[in-house]
Order: structure tokens, then sequence, then C-alpha cells
């Protein structure tokens, strides 16, 4: 009987397995097909595992921008002098700060940037 060389498929290992190829891959500094190749593992497979066990993979929630009504401060001077009229505040220790003189349409095209990354 000649055996097949073949490559274990996304339910070839337990999830715990994958886990550690995940861990083990990102410290290996390989690339992700060099790495499969040394390992003789799916290159789909571990990328499948890798989004799945970060979190990022379909149908998971991906943060967006949500607008925020401002009632009573637009057109007015910020109450506190030397502070921004108004912060938002991103995931990752982002904010950006918007003073009362600022451009709608540059925050226009922060936004949809912010939004696109």
């Amino acid at each position: 009987m000649v055996q097949q060389n073949r490559q274990p498929s996304r339910e070839g290992f337990p999830q715990r397995q994958w886990q550690a190829h995940v861990q083990a891959f990102r410290r290996s500094g390989l690339s992700r097909a060099e790495y499969c190749r040394r390992q003789n593992i799916s290159y789909h497979a571990l990328t499948y595992w890798q989004r799945k066990l970060s979190g990022s993979g379909p149908g998971k929630s991906v943060p967006a921008l949500v607008p925020v009504p401002l009632a009573g401060t637009i057109g007015h001077h910020s109450s506190h002098p030397g502070r921004a009229a108004l912060r938002v505040i991103l995931p990752g220790n982002l904010s950006v700060e918007v003073g009362d003189g600022f451009s709608p349409s540059t925050l226009s095209r922060l936004l949809a940037t912010l939004e696109g990354r």
C-alpha cells in the first residue's frame, strides 16, 4: 500500500494543537508558507486557525465609528480654554482632538480614512 503525504486539514488537529502552531509560527520569524512547509501543515488551515483564534474571522464584530450627537456645542467656544471641543478615542490608544475652528472636510477625510483601516 502506498501512503500519500497529506497535510492535516483544519479538522486534522485539535484546537489546542492549532493554537500551538499559531503561536510557534508567530515566534518563528518565518513566512507562513515556509513555516507550513517545514511543519508539513496546510497553509490555508493555519490561516483559518490564525483568524479564528485572533477573533477576527468572519462573523466577528469589527469596531466602527458611531455618530455622537453634540447638543448645543456646535459653533460655541469650548468651556475650557486650551482644550479641544471634541475628542474621539479610538482602539489602540489613538485619539483625535477637534478644536472649535476645525475644517469639516478635513475631519470627514480623516474619519473616512480611519473607517477604511
